[in-house]
């Protein structure tokens, strides 16, 4: 018997060529790979080029309508009203990137997709609230100031004391004592919303280093709403989450701080007012002032806490005047409200005020509002106020020493 596979090296081809049904199996079984492979390289090379044409197709669509449409649909909305009727089609690519549309749908897809704003002027932190990181009208860097940076030193902190001394003796001449009320800043009281990398609030902030040496001072006329409203926190959100602003809960927060502060003889004619959860209304609003000026307004809404319509207004305004308003009881309410003490309060900012008046003008007989902080006599005369209540905001407090709020400035 013939063995030719033992003892004998055989080549594969050697094989195959002798064995006629080893070849066509090996034939068919090649080929149908082939085909298979084919097929298959077929199949992605198709969806490859579909892919590629349909991204292609969309760049040239949005650039191509950007640029036909620019002058009318795109650009002016940007520039808001200039004439680009000039615009051809090799300008698409300008057009592209000055389109206020395109621009913000960029911004929104950052936003989703990145947790990205663009713009270095806000962060973002955590349940959508934005933080500003400086302000320049007052030349404030709330982030050189979180980090300890703006640390008052000795100097600093006696002018601080010399303004307030100084104004305490001149509201004093007409009759009145004075008491500086800081609004502290959404960072201050909410440092565990910021992004992670900015670590924990510095203890030597502008504010911190001054309430701890006013205090050691004896001051008594100067209160820091920081540990009231720190203290408040686990009743509900007490600031807009898309702007650096108290919002109605934490009005009523720092009203009642307030209240504190004044003289036994003043709380004895008083009764502060109590806040049931039904006075208090919840809704979602456009973004403020940060999410704006992150364009991000209809994207980051603002969780707005305001006074319900049904909340009891016992006074109206009924002095209007160039420098400030006088609010007196309603008619029904004059047994209500105590006549004395009459009580001026000044903001620097027309928000404070309008969130602030339903709690003090429901307390007070006569109120009296100024938007302004600064010294005058001419008020203090015609007004006549017992007492006078100055807001200041942590970002402002360099007011007290730079001499801005004293008479004459």
């Amino acid at each position: 018997m013939n063995t030719p596979y033992i003892n004998q090296e055989i080549k594969p081809e050697q094989y195959i060529s002798s064995n006629p049904y080893a070849l066509n199996v090996s034939r068919e079984a090649h080929i149908e790979d082939v085909l298979i492979n084919g097929k298959s390289a077929r199949a992605l090379g198709v969806i490859i080029i579909v892919l590629f044409v349909g991204i292609l197709l969309s760049f040239l669509v949005n650039f191509g309508v950007s640029a036909y449409l620019g002058s009318e649909e795109l650009v002016d909305d940007y520039f808001d009203g200039e004439d680009h009727s000039n615009i051809i089609l090799s300008d698409f690519a300008d057009t592209f990137y000055l389109s206020k549309k395109i621009r913000n749908n960029i911004i929104k897809v950052d936003y989703y997709l990145f947790e990205r704003l663009p713009t270095s002027d806000v962060l973002l932190g955590d349940s959508e609230f934005l933080f500003p990181t400086s302000d320049e009208k007052n030349s404030y860097s709330y982030v050189a100031d979180y980090l300890g940076e703006l640390e008052p030193k000795g100097s600093e902190l006696d002018l601080y004391l010399d303004g307030i001394n100084m104004l305490t003796k001149e509201y004093r001449k007409y009759g009145a004592g004075v008491y500086f009320v800081i609004i502290p800043n959404s960072q201050t009281v909410y440092p565990e919303k910021l992004p992670d990398y900015m670590g924990e609030i510095s203890e030597y902030t502008r504010l911190k280093s001054t309430t701890r040496y006013l205090k050691k001072r004896g001051v008594t006329n100067y209160l820091d709403l920081t540990d009231a409203l720190i203290a408040a926190k686990g009743e509900g959100e007490l600031y807009n989450n898309t702007e650096d602003s108290l919002n109605s809960r934490g009005a009523y927060y720092a009203y009642l701080a307030i209240l504190e502060m004044l003289p036994q003889s003043v709380l004895e004619e008083i009764t502060p007012l109590g806040l049931k959860s039904d006075d208090l209304v919840h809704h979602t609003s456009t973004g403020k002032e940060l999410a704006k000026l992150a364009s991000l307004e209809s994207e980051i809404k603002n969780r707005t806490v305001s006074l319900s319509t049904d909340f009891i207004q016992k006074y109206e305004i009924l002095l209007r005047f160039e420098e400030y308003d006088m609010a007196y009881p309603k008619m029904q309410y004059q047994n209500d409200l105590p006549a004395d003490p009459r009580i001026q309060f000044q903001f620097s900012d027309e928000w404070d005020r309008i969130i602030m008046t339903d709690f003090f003008s429901n307390t007070f007989g006569r109120t009296i509002y100024r938007t302004s902080t600064d010294f005058n006599a001419a008020v203090l005369t015609k007004a006549d106020p017992e007492y006078v209540i100055c807001f200041i905001h942590e970002k402002e407090l360099a007011k007290l020493g730079d001499g801005s709020m004293m008479p004459n400035n």
